[in-house]
């Protein structure tokens, strides 16, 4: 199960701009979602005779998949990120799932001449602040398989470096590792080198819930997506306030509207946190 995360830990973001946790996931949960990860994402040898534009696949949220969705309701990371984001109401923030295969080029989106880039041009419509963290989402990247150094490894570069390139640190790592970092911190994508093999990656992000100018990509059409209706009728009241819905008791629900998210959210008001105000 996941860890819970340290001051530390916390000092360490806030300090480098990005936390690198080994062994976050392991083994029955490890192995699920790595099984799920790759129903989603093809692996090389499945798309080498006919390899995607730019060889390099992103996926729309939400995965059909309901492993890699309940790997969101982590409740360590959210804590973790209710201290970063100073609050305690979060919502989270739809993220992609990623693959690199032989050929990738690394420029990311936004990117300078040496590759650096921030994540905030494309989540939120307003320009880096340099005094509020807080108006940087924390985006979670997880990489359920290993990566090596010519397998595109993302690169990251710590605050103390400025945007001195010959710094960055290359995620080589282990599966199973997570990798936390936020809407300001600079970093690169970097070629795939191998022939064979890819380079998967999953993520997601939270942010403040008052901080409605934000987010990567947006989810209030998927209310109808068979898995996503599945997997929010499996979470609490609580839970659902993360994902956008309305706390247990606010005036929207009445008989007739938790009828239809019953219809639409089966298991809804299983646990009975629901009651109209009419």
């Amino acid at each position: 199960m996941p860890k819970k995360f340290t001051d530390a830990q916390l000092d360490e973001l806030l300090a480098k701009g990005y936390l690198i946790v080994p062994d976050y996931y392991s083994g029955e949960q490890l192995a699920e979602m790595q099984a799920a990860q790759r129903r989603v994402l093809p692996t090389w040898e499945e798309v080498k005779d006919d390899p995607p534009p730019g060889s390099a696949i992103l996926t729309e949220f939400p995965p059909a998949e309901m492993a890699l969705l309940r790997g969101i309701v982590d409740h360590d990371a959210w804590e973790f990120a209710r201290k970063f984001l100073k609050t305690e109401h979060i919502h989270f923030r739809a993220g992609c799932m990623i693959a690199r295969y032989p050929g990738f080029k690394g420029p990311g989106v936004g990117s300078d001449p040496n590759n650096l880039h921030i994540d905030n041009g494309n989540n939120s419509l307003l320009p880096q602040s340099q005094s509020a963290r807080e108006f940087g989402q924390l985006g979670f990247w997880v990489h359920l398989e290993d990566v090596d150094e010519d397998q595109a490894p993302l690169r990251l570069l710590a605050k103390e470096h400025g945007r001195d390139t010959s710094k960055y640190e290359p995620l080589i790592c282990k599966g199973g590792t997570l990798c936390i970092f936020n809407n300001y911190t600079l970093h690169s994508a970097s070629d795939y080198l191998r022939e064979d093999g890819q380079r998967f990656t999953w993520g997601f992000g939270l942010g403040r819930a008052d901080h409605y100018w934000e987010g990567f990509r947006h989810y209030t059409d998927k209310g109808r997506n068979p898995t996503f209706s599945k997997f929010i009728g499996t979470l609490t009241a609580a839970e659902r306030e993360v994902f956008r819905f309305p706390p247990a008791g606010h005036p929207y629900y009445t008989p007739q509207t938790l009828e239809a998210l019953e219809e639409q959210y089966p298991g809804w008001n299983a646990r009975g946190e629901y009651y109209s105000k009419s």
